[in-house]
């Protein structure tokens, strides 16, 4: 797929965008009315994000930098029930405006090598990843937006298991995939905001610099309610911290961020029984919002 000239074609209309988008608007409506219902009043404003979206994921033409973004606009489209059919539908309409756009203001690069060089763009990438948001993310692709929407260094996914109320705060326990149980300490707000019941998946967000590594023969005992031990897998030094990652029997991973002298003093390397303990305070938890 040819990205240089997709960006070359797209950046000769900077000028043009604004009414590119506008006939894409008025096309899309009068080719397909049944879409119509499907926007809101600001119909140019969404548009416009969509094309921004779109054009930026069909010059970048990298799957692994791109598939989060278009799961996740597939993903907020599931309330209208599309298909990948009405994604093809937009396709032949944006490549018919784009291509009338750039043969008045830069024929010299629209020709069928730019013309193929956007097809592939839909189809090899957008449509297939959009399409695939339509039909449910996969934990792995909800984890990687998490990845991309957070900056803790720790995030899992878990199913509460129990909730505890208290008068000002509640005790939440979450069971992630592998078996392990985390708990949560919530103000009572939250629990409501977040609408947790018995059931609910909820995103677990820990910060690196919460999670404290002990060696695992310690004698000593911790007032932390979580407290996992595991093996060293992998050490990356900086000029002034080190993070260290320790995976569980059960395949569970966690990521501290602990200093230089951490490493040397408690002789951490690949290989090394160790276990990780944090406060349930210093666990937060997230949901998705609802569509619409």
């Amino acid at each position: 797929m040819n990205t240089e000239l997709i960006g070359q074609s797209w950046d000769k209309l900077t000028d043009q965008h604004d009414v590119l988008v506008q006939t894409l608007c008025e096309r899309l409506v009068k080719q397909y009315p049944n879409y119509e219902a499907l926007f809101p009043k600001d119909v140019y404003r969404v548009m416009s994000k969509i094309v921004r979206t779109l054009t930026l994921v069909a010059r970048v033409g990298d799957p692994e930098i791109t598939q989060s973004r278009l799961v996740k606009l597939g993903y907020k489209h599931r309330q209208f029930n599309l298909t990948s059919s009405d994604f093809l539908n937009f396709k032949g309409l944006f490549l018919e405006v784009l291509g009338e756009y750039c043969n008045k203001h830069c024929p010299d690069v629209w020709n069928e090598t730019c013309v193929l060089a956007w097809e592939e763009a839909f189809d090899k990438i957008i449509i297939p990843y959009m399409t695939q948001g339509l039909e449910k993310m996969s934990r792995s692709e909800k984890m990687r937006l998490i990845d991309m929407q957070t900056s803790a260094g720790n995030q899992l996914l878990g199913t509460v298991v129990s909730i505890k109320q208290e008068t000002v705060y509640a005790e939440i326990t979450l069971k992630l995939e592998a078996g392990d149980q985390i708990v949560a300490v919530v103000p009572q707000q939250g629990v409501n905001n977040l609408n947790l019941v018995i059931g609910s998946q909820a995103y677990v967000l820990i910060r690196s610099i919460h999670i404290m590594l002990v060696h695992a023969d310690t004698e000593l005992q911790f007032s932390t309610r979580n407290h996992f031990c595991g093996r060293v897998i992998k050490t990356e030094s900086g000029a002034v911290n080190a993070k260290v990652t320790l995976q569980l029997k059960s395949g569970t991973v966690f990521h501290s961020l602990v200093t230089q002298d951490t490493i040397t003093d408690l002789e951490l390397k690949k290989g090394e029984r160790v276990c990780c303990v944090f406060r349930g305070v210093d666990v937060i938890l997230a949901v998705e919002k609802e569509l619409g």
